[in-house]
């Protein structure tokens, strides 16, 4: 067994554990001799958990199942996949058997997943086996089976590694490009490190792996018998027997995404809230609400839900799932995600008798439809299209009431600031369904009302039972509801603050904008004193209105804040490749935003596309509906002489946004399959739609002219806090006057939230700041340099200081929040002022990642070059940083490196010289050891010198510079030669080695001979191009070694090709 760090700290106690959970441990010699080489399935041992968990099939039929299984193929990976997995989570595949005299169909189970008899399956880890690849073999840590059937497999990573979940990730990706086959069974990827640990599926990216976290950690505990890691978590509720199984058999989902199979594993948050559910169900026949935030996947957690409730190991008898939402698009959204998860069969309701017809059905199945089929004549139904109530809301409003069967729907107008009855409906609720078996999924309850929905319920499905899904918590009024409803309390709780801890969302950040109303407001309120006191209240209050109504829709007002929000998004948004909504009252006030917004574009003040998404009645709803449906009209019979159409098509709406989530590029490229890869809008210019079931995290800006309340608030500014590479955080730009309405919602849902979780005032990161350059600043304190009048020395000694790894970690960790806050604030005077220490800082980082260049966190990634290059364009001169963003200087590179040592003191000049011909060995020793070796073996030696003083500083600085030289001058003989790639110098230095003046011509000899070889795609990864390269290499080797010696020079110089090929 291996001693490294790795090994001690990841996988052996991860074997351990596992054994507890009931894995048996087998050497991989054991697996390797029972393990069919083509199919890596353990026959024998699948041969007997099948006759186990299906006795009555006979030997043929047990046969035949095998081969069903062994014999997998499909069109690509994830086919392949797919297959296998309805084959072992569905009984897919059904045989022709005698039993008891009859023939009948039986459905082969290769899993016996009935919790009663978890004990029947056969749980396997094995360690470091070696699986055959395209390029080399692959050894994966750990790898798990079922039955003889790979199910899982996981790397291990030193929690000392650095970058342990990127090198675990990109060893679990080789492995699947490599040992493809080993994947065609495989539910669970999986990397550990001790202190954490991720998941995800077969080709998922990267950002698609997910932790694992649990609250109650008692069992665990006990369990293992000391503290719990992350990876124990992760571990136990991904991998014990039961919940393994539970996982595969109701958790994996295969969605169809644009024209491709997608393949998505649950989150921890889903899996709790779905079993949850069951429970409460099963025990005491009642659902309850799950208060997940918005971005955490609800209506996957529906899918999930559904599938359980279908399941018959859970008795829920064949039921009727019916989902329900209260807007049409949201109906068919979620229409379409059950869809595209393999439901084909789900059924939407497009009317109420349709809906009366489908409930009566008493075979089981799924239905979608929206709370209004039920509350409508049928000669009433909605359109899809019609204007939302929420988008008039200003004025007109619907209240609803029940009373002894009657639905009594009564619309209201604001009439001079009064609320008056216009008309008045009485709609008889029928009762639809008296089935026990159907279960009811509210999607986003809160804009149904609790206190209505229940007395609705009651009155149509008496016997349902539901579930509620919010992605806001519940107001303190509607508890008493939910308590006599739903019971007591949430049946799950994933919050915001979890979410920005997992990652899924950012901080929003909330900033004031210009001409805030509650400005005029208080003018207003002084002005109409002066003049309008002698009036009565009321008198003046419909004055005040009016005028204020005219204001707020000033075209002087609303260009002046489209004019600053253009700046805002120009300097601080579009830099990242971010983009923005723009939120009106109304929708008379967001086709005034759309025609300045296109003015100011055709003045070229700003070069912006926008987009204006309202809903529309049909043409005699209003001005702004009959409007469009003329000019539609119009450019219908007159195309040569078209007019501007500055709507957005109810029927492209889905397209528009589909294609505002695309990044910014050049719109005429497009995807191999044609579909569109970039889309150049910048803003969406709404008023109700979007506000709610809208994921798009390339939105990050949400500029705001209305006076949204409540949950409505709540969801509306959830819209730009989805994760996103880059993006530091959501920002909601407020020109209307919000944060009392922010502090009201608040007050109505109690304890539930807390306002910093959700909107956190962007002067608030001043502090922050503060506080992070404070740390930075104390950090270095103990060098006693002053850092403004010796800023060079000040340099020099911090390089030293941060010489002991720890340190460079805390340095490195404090650099990172110092310079969040500063992209977080910019362009606000408030962080201009640390602009001399943003440049210091990052020049050390500068040089101190030219100085320990094997330290990988001293780099700048993808996303932070991006951001700090747009500080510095837009804000800053910052040479420091502009150096940080170009490659680190070679120590091969004499005159630019002695430019590096200039100012340096000599134990800075050693530090940095031995630190650079550190990481030149280390990179060369694996592309050109014949080399680099023994120059490694020399500064190993001097090291030692200098370890016991037996070397004076001067004389190793010469050693070094001798170091240096040899391997400028290998180079430069190489180039000598006509040697210039990487590939050619590895060689050229291998065969110097056992040729003398012959080295330059058999050097090209062997190129020659594989040059075809060379320009085969892939040609790294084909064992079988491999194959013949080394045969011709050898052929010319042997010219001066025997057979024996060739064959294996030339596998050694066909792998120096491999290494070298990107370098």
């Amino acid at each position: 067994m291996s001693n490294s760090p790795e090994f001690h700290y990841s996988e052996l106690p991860a074997i351990e554990l596992l054994q507890t959970l009931g894995y048996h441990l087998m050497s991989a010699a054991e697996i390797k001799e029972e393990m069919n080489s083509t199919n890596l399935l353990l026959i024998n041992r699948l041969k007997a958990a099948l006759q186990r968990i299906n006795p009555d099939l006979d030997e043929l039929n047990i046969s035949k199942a095998v081969d069903a299984i062994s014999s997998i193929t499909g069109s690509s990976l994830m086919d392949a996949n797919q297959k296998s997995w309805e084959l072992i989570s569905r009984a897919e595949l059904t045989l022709p058997q005698v039993i008891n005299g009859k023939e009948e169909y039986v459905g082969v189970r290769y899993i016996d997943y009935a919790p009663e008899n978890i004990g029947l399956n056969e749980f396997i880890v094995v360690s470091q086996m070696k699986f055959t690849g395209k390029a080399r073999n692959s050894v994966p840590d750990l790898v798990l089976y079922v039955n003889g059937i790979p199910l899982a497999v996981i790397e291990c990573k030193s929690p000392n590694t650095k970058d342990a979940w990127d090198n675990g990730y990109n060893d679990l990706i080789f492995y699947q490009k490599n040992s493809e086959r080993l994947f065609y069974y495989n539910q669970i990827c999986a990397a550990i490190w001790k202190v954490g640990g991720k998941y995800g599926a077969i080709n998922s990216p990267q950002a698609f792996y997910s932790n694992y976290k649990s609250k109650d950690t008692t069992v665990l505990n006990a369990l293992v018998g000391r503290e719990t890691t992350a990876q124990d978590t992760l571990l136990y509720y991904l991998f014990e027997p039961a919940l393994f199984l539970d996982i595969i058999r109701h958790f994996v989902l295969f969605e169809l995404e644009e024209g491709r199979v997608v393949k998505k594993l649950p989150r921890y948050q889903q899996i709790r809230s779905v079993n949850k559910a069951i429970e409460k169900l099963q025990r005491e026949d009642k659902g309850g609400v799950i208060w997940h935030t918005q971005g955490s996947g609800k209506s996957i957690t529906m899918v999930y839900l559904t599938r359980k409730l279908q399941a018959p190991e859970y008795g829920f008898n064949n039921p009727t799932v019916l989902i329900m939402t209260d807007r049409n698009d949201l109906d068919t959204q979620i229409t379409g995600t059950f869809r595209a998860v393999g439901y084909k069969n789900v059924m939407q309701a497009t009317s109420v008798k349709n809906l009366d017809r489908l409930l009566r059905n008493d075979y089981g199945g799924i239905i979608t439809t929206t709370i209004q089929k039920f509350q409508e004549n049928e000669e009433q139904a909605k359109e899809e299209d019609k204007i939302s109530e929420q988008e008039d809301g200003n004025r007109f409003k619907t209240e609803r009431h029940i009373k002894d069967g009657v639905l009594t729907k009564v619309t209201k107008s604001n009439i001079d600031g009064k609320w008056i009855e216009i008309g008045r409906e009485e709609v008889v609720l029928q009762e639809l369904s008296e089935k026990e078996n159907l279960y009811v999924m509210v999607d986003e309850a809160h804009r149904s009302q609790y206190g209505f929905l229940a007395a609705f319920m009651r009155t149509v499905m008496p016997k349902a039972k539901f579930i509620a899904f919010t992605g806001t918590p519940i107001s303190k009024d509607d508890k008493s509801t939910l308590a006599e409803f739903y019971g007591n309390d949430y049946l799950d709780v994933y919050t915001l603050m979890e979410s920005k801890e997992d990652g899924a969302t950012v901080d929003l950040l909330y900033d004031q904008g210009i001409a805030l109303l509650e400005v005029r407001k208080k003018e207003l309120d002084e002005e109409f004193d002066k003049q309008f006191g002698h009036l009565d209240e009321d008198k003046r209050e419909k004055l005040k209105r009016e005028a204020l109504n005219k204001y707020e829709l000033s075209t002087e007002r609303i260009t002046a804040i489209c004019k600053h929000l253009v700046d805002h998004y120009r300097g601080k948004i579009y830099p990242d490749g971010h983009k923005a909504m723009i939120v009106c009252d109304g929708r008379e006030a967001a086709v005034k935003y759309q025609r300045i917004m296109l003015q100011l574009k055709n003045e070229g003040y700003h070069d912006f596309e926008s987009k204006l998404i309202i809903s529309m009645g049909n043409a005699k709803s209003d001005e702004i509906a009959a409007d469009y449906y003329e000019i539609v009209d119009w450019n219908k019979k007159h195309p040569l002489d078209l007019k501007e159409n500055i709507y957005t098509d109810p029927d492209a709406v889905k397209q528009v946004t589909d294609n505002y989530k695309l990044p910014f590029g050049n719109e005429n490229v497009t995807e191999k399959s044609g579909k569109k890869k970039y889309d150049n809008t910048a803003f969406l210019i709404v008023s109700d739609m979007l506000l709610t079931g809208f994921d798009a995290p390339i939105a990050s800006c949400m500029y705001l002219d209305k006076p949204l309340k409540e949950h409505t608030l709540l969801q509306a500014i959830a819209r730009v806090n989805r994760a996103r590479n880059g993006k530091l955080a959501g920002y909601i730009v407020d020109y209307y006057g919000i944060t009392d309405y922010l502090v009201q919602a608040i007050e109505i849902y109690g304890g539930d939230v807390k306002p910093d979780e959700i909107l956190k005032n962007l002067s608030e990161e001043i502090p922050w700041l503060e506080m992070h350059h404070t740390k930075l600043v104390e950090f270095f304190k103990p060098t006693g340099i002053d850092r403004f009048y010796e800023r060079d020395t000040y340099i020099d000694k911090a390089i030293q200081f941060i010489e002991p790894l720890d340190r460079r970690d805390t340095f490195k960790e404090l650099l990172k929040k110092f310079n969040k806050s500063i992209a977080i604030l910019l362009p606000k005077v408030a962080a201009m002022k640390f602009k001399k220490d943003f440049d210091l800082f990052n020049e050390i980082r500068l040089q101190a990642r030219n100085t320990y260049r094997d330290d990988d966190g001293l780099g700048i990634s993808k996303d932070e070059s991006k951001m700090l290059q747009d500080l510095i364009d837009a804000h800053l001169i910052a040479s420091g940083v502009n150096h940080l963003l170009e490659e680190p200087v070679s120590i091969l590179d004499k005159d630019k490196f002695q430019l590096e040592l200039k100012n340096a003191s000599m134990g800075t000049r050693e530090l940095k010289i031995r630190n650079n011909l550190k990481h030149e060995i280390k990179v060369g020793m694996d592309r050109n050891p014949a080399f680099f070796k023994p120059l490694a073996d020399r500064l190993e030696e001097l090291l030692k010198q200098r370890e016991t003083q037996r070397i004076t500083q001067l004389d190793l600085l010469k050693a070094y510079e001798d170091i240096q030289d040899s391997i400028a001058n290998e180079k430069k003989d190489s180039r000598d030669h006509g040697f210039f790639s990487s590939m050619e110098v590895a060689v050229y230095s291998l065969i110097k080695l056992h040729y003398d003046g012959q080295s330059s011509s058999v050097t090209r000899r062997i190129f020659d001979v594989v040059a075809g070889e060379l320009k085969i795609v892939d040609w790294e990864i084909k064992s079988t191009v491999q194959d013949d390269m080394e045969k011709k290499i050898a052929v010319i080797l042997r010219e001066k070694f025997d057979r024996s010696e060739a064959k294996d020079k030339a596998a050694v110089i066909v792998n120096l090709l491999i290494k070298n090929k990107d370098a």
